[in-house]
Parts: structure tokens; C-alpha cells; sequence
């Protein structure tokens, strides 16, 4: 058994996330049961491809509980995946026990050699497999212990029939829309002991709901990468960075290519694209790279190189944004990067600061302008 705990301020923390997608590959089957899920906990989990590899071949059962936070965007994009995968079987625990909250979060893993237990405090949303303190264990099981997990899985699910429920029933729908939207609240006058970053709030539009947006929240202490993105062939949004800053910064592991970087990119009109789950790739030639997804398709500038500003919102979790040449406030990026005498590795310049200090020179970022 390994125990784990989950902290966002230490760089190299172990994720649940990235547990439960280790624990998938070369599974056959699995099941789980999670109390509280967000439509971006889903994503992060159900949507990736390590997942998706294994429920192909393989079969999974998800009970979710709807007590609370589970929401419409949640069931709908739970449906979209079930629909597309033959073996992912989910439904909804649905009871009417006065003064009982439906609170487990685990998950089971089958393969051939046994299988893999992961129990812990993270529910299945971006902050309780990411961004939360979190404690979970990861519990190795031979073939006889294995065939209790299941025995006793398959008891519980036969005797809670009552209480599950598919994803498309009415009542389930009726309370996911009763549930309580999550929305991320910014301000000193909100959490006082907080040295939160004053940035102007965008409404949504009627309707539109952000998921898990307080998963992304920064403090003015939160650290910083600006740093030119070189020309790397015809793909230049796969952004190499020296080996130091693939460490120090972002947290990875040279070699250990099942780590897993989120990355969101922050529009010019302070929207968030989606979430980008990418694998720390490190190779024999010593290039250290992610995937930028709001580069591709663009070609590489001729007037000046593009400027990345990466800002760690939690381990190997980060917000961030392309400065082009053509951009309003590329000038004042270009301008902060050469003043402050940016480190200088295979002819890129690259520096490391904190929010306080590039929001201080830099006023104009869509960082300060986030749609919520």
C-alpha cells in the first residue's frame, strides 16, 4: 500500500488524477463511486486518453452521488461518454434516507495480475483530483483479494438496486438542476486572509455556467514563467523548455512520461478555453516539451518570437497564454522580458516571477480581466 497526500503548494505532489490514470492502463475492468462530480472532473478523468484506451477493451461502472454539487453540465457530459463507450456503464444514486449523505470516493482496477484499490478524501471534480489537499491510497491486490473487492462490489450494487438510478431519469435530472452551480468568488473583502488577485470580473452570459472555475483561482505569491517559445519545426506549439525548468517549474519528471500537465489557456477576451491534459514528454534527444493547443494551426510569426506566461495555479496544473506580435500587449510583455534580465538557454530568453510582480508591469494581460 502507498499513501499519498495531494498538495497543491508543493510542485512535485502526487495527483489522484494521476493515480487513477496509471492505474488504468493494462486494466480489463473496474467500477467506483464518487459523491460530488463536476462536468470538468469527468473530463479530466472519463475524458482521457488513458481512460478511453482502456474502456475500449475493457469495462468500468460508476456510481455517482447527487446529494449535492452534481449539476446538469455534469450528467450531460457523463451521458456523452457513456454513449460513445459500450463498456463505461454510469448511473445515479438516488435515495431518500433523511440525514444520510451518499459520501464514498473510490475506485477498483482488474487486470491480470490482480488489481489496484484507490480510496481516498477527492471527489471527482478538477479541484478534488488536483487542486485540493487531498490524502488517498494506492493499494496493490493479488488475484484472491481482487475477487473479494468484486464479490463485495457486486453485493453492494445488488443491495443499493433500489437507489440506483440511470443518468436519464427524470427525478435524477430534477435534482441535479436543484443543486447549487459552482462559481469561483474573487475579492479581499470575500476571504480576507487571502492575498487574492484583484482582477475584473466578467459576467457569463444568461445560461452559461464555467465549471470548476475556483479550481483555477491565483494569489499574487502564485510563481510565474515568461519565457520565448522557439521555432521548433512546422510544430512550433509543441513549446520546448530546458530540463531545469521542466523540473523546477512545471514539476516533471524526465523519463516519466505518465505524469500529466493541465494547462488552460486564457483568451484575449479573458474566457478560458478547455482544459488540455498533456503527458510531460521528455526524449532521448534532451527535448523537454507540452503541447500548447491554443498554438496549433497558427504559423510561427516573422516580426519577433511568441511569448509564453505560465502562471502555477497548483501542481503541474497552470494557467496560461501566447503573446504574439500582433497582440495589444505584446509590447509590454516583450518590454518586462528584457528588462528584467531574462535567463538566456539556447538563445531563449526566459525569466521567473510571481503574479504580483507581472500584473505590476504588466496591466494589460487577459489574466486580469477573467470572464467567472
Amino acid at each position: 500500500m502507498r499513501f499519498y497526500l495531494q498538495d497543491p503548494t508543493i510542485p512535485y505532489s502526487y495527483s489522484l488524477h494521476e493515480a487513477l490514470l496509471q492505474a488504468c492502463v493494462g486494466a480489463e475492468s473496474g467500477g467506483g463511486a464518487y459523491a460530488f462530480v463536476s462536468q470538468d472532473g469527468v473530463k479530466l478523468l472519463l475524458g482521457d486518453e488513458a481512460f478511453r484506451s482502456f474502456v475500449e477493451s475493457g469495462t468500468f461502472k460508476l456510481v455517482v452521488g447527487i446529494d449535492e454539487i452534481t449539476n446538469e453540465n455534469a450528467l450531460r457530459k457523463l451521458r456523452e461518454l457513456r454513449d460513445m463507450y459500450r463498456g463505461l456503464d454510469i448511473v445515479a444514486f438516488l435515495h431518500d434516507v433523511r440525514g444520510a449523505l451518499f459520501h464514498p470516493k473510490f475506485t477498483w482496477f482488474k487486470n491480470r495480475r490482480g488489481g489496484m484499490l484507490i480510496v481516498g478524501s477527492g471527489n471527482l471534480t478538477a479541484r478534488g483530483l488536483r487542486r485540493n489537499w487531498e490524502a488517498f491510497s494506492t493499494v496493490q491486490l493479488d488475484k484472491r483479494e481482487m475477487k473479494q473487492i468484486e464479490a463485495d462490489w457486486d453485493g453492494w450494487i445488488a443491495h443499493q438496486g433500489r437507489y440506483l438510478k440511470s443518468i436519464d431519469d427524470e427525478a435524477v435530472l430534477e435534482k441535479a438542476r436543484s443543486n447549487l452551480r459552482h462559481r469561483a468568488v474573487r475579492g479581499l473583502e470575500e476571504e480576507p486572509q487571502r492575498e487574492l488577485v484583484q482582477v475584473v470580473r466578467q459576467p457569463l452570459k444568461e445560461g452559461e455556467v464555467i465549471e470548476d472555475i475556483e479550481a483555477w483561482d491565483f494569489t499574487n505569491l502564485n510563481d510565474v514563467l515568461v519565457a520565448e517559445i522557439p521555432r521548433s519545426g512546422d510544430r512550433w506549439n509543441q513549446a520546448n523548455f530546458d530540463v531545469g525548468t521542466f523540473k523546477e517549474f512545471f514539476g516533471a519528471t524526465p523519463g516519466d512520461n505518465s505524469q500529466r500537465i493541465l494547462l488552460r489557456h486564457v483568451k484575449n477576451d479573458g474566457s478560458f478555453s478547455d482544459i488540455e491534459s498533456r503527458p510531460s514528454v521528455s526524449v532521448k534527444s534532451h527535448n523537454y516539451r507540452f503541447e500548447l493547443e491554443a498554438a496549433a494551426g497558427l504559423d510561427y510569426p516573422t516580426g519577433g518570437r511568441p511569448i509564453g506566461v505560465f502562471i502555477r495555479v497548483s501542481s503541474r496544473m497552470f494557467l496560461y497564454l501566447i503573446a504574439m506580435p500582433s497582440d495589444d500587449y505584446y509590447p509590454t510583455i516583450r518590454g518586462f522580458l528584457d528588462s528584467r534580465g531574462a535567463v538566456e538557454t539556447d538563445q531563449v530568453k526566459r525569466i521567473r516571477t510571481n503574479v504580483q510582480e507581472l500584473q505590476g508591469n504588466c496591466a494589460n494581460l487577459p489574466f486580469w480581466n477573467i470572464i467567472e
